[in-house]
């Protein structure tokens, strides 16, 4: 309504604008939330990038000490899943896969491939388990010819669980698969079947067999010690050929990463 004062200047009042219906109120404080929520996930996650990358480093250069590597040898660390700030508040992060290329085992290389579980931050203290697993290419197999039979050999191939080894006895063609095991640190390779030039027996009866006192020697074989090249805290759990790679295992409970340059023995 207009109003007057003194001057004789009409002025018009202006109602003040009201506030919103209280049924949407609530819309504000969801933007609110909302607003705190994304800074409070954008804390987290540049948070969880600084650890990861500290943590990362840190266990890098433990691994690389612990397991005596030469230095620049090319070491990929992988933190499991989750939010590694949360974790760390709980004393142990839940997962780390650590990869070595081109890691020794007996003559040849293979990659190392280390599982660790429940690895406390505490670094006097044990980790929960720790697998280890070496996984030797095809194309890396030659070198270990010598613990696979006792002639020389044409070939080794990789294929269907098995690996196949190829010679030339008394000028016959021999193809004899090979299914490997642990065996007290060892992994032992037991011969399953024989192809002689072109025919599929048994071990029995190629040994029995005309090529039986030439045969025995390429039926034998002493294995090969995996045990002193991993640590003495694991034990040899596991071989077998996937795809086309020998994978040899080995496992181990409570074990401190400070044990890890003690190496195993074979045969015990």
């Amino acid at each position: 309504m207009p109003v007057s004062d003194n001057s004789g200047i009409q002025w018009k009042s202006i109602d003040a604008p009201r506030g919103l219906p209280k049924r949407f109120r609530w819309v504000g404080w969801l933007v609110v939330l909302a607003v705190v929520g994304g800074l409070v996930f954008f804390a987290i996650n540049e948070g969880d990038k600084v650890v990861r990358d500290i943590a990362t480093d840190v266990v890098r250069s433990g691994v690389t000490n612990a397991l005596e590597l030469p230095e620049g040898t090319d070491v990929d660390v992988e933190l499991g899943g989750g939010v590694l700030i949360f974790q760390a508040v709980t004393g142990s992060i839940d997962e780390v896969v650590v990869r070595v290329p081109n890691a020794a085992v007996a003559e040849t290389t293979g990659t190392l491939v280390l599982t660790l579980n429940g690895v406390a931050l505490d670094p006097s203290k044990p980790v929960g388990t720790l697998t280890a697993a070496i996984e030797v290419p095809a194309a890396n197999m030659p070198p270990l010819a010598a613990h696979l039979s006792s002639v020389p050999l044409t070939g080794i191939v990789l294929a269907d669980s098995a690996i196949t080894i190829g010679a030339d006895l008394a000028g016959v063609p021999v193809q004899v698969a090979l299914s490997p095991a642990p065996l007290s640190g060892y992994v032992v390779f037991t011969p399953t079947s024989v192809n002689v030039n072109g025919t599929v027996g048994s071990v029995e009866e190629t040994l029995a067999g005309p090529l039986g006192p030439v045969a025995n020697a390429m039926l034998t074989n002493p294995g090969v010690c995996v045990a002193e090249y991993l640590p003495a805290s694991l034990t040899v759990s596991g071989a077998a050929v996937v795809d086309t790679n020998l994978v040899i295992t080995a496992t181990g409970s409570e074990v401190r990463l400070s044990s890890l340059t003690t190496k195993g023995v074979c045969g015990q």
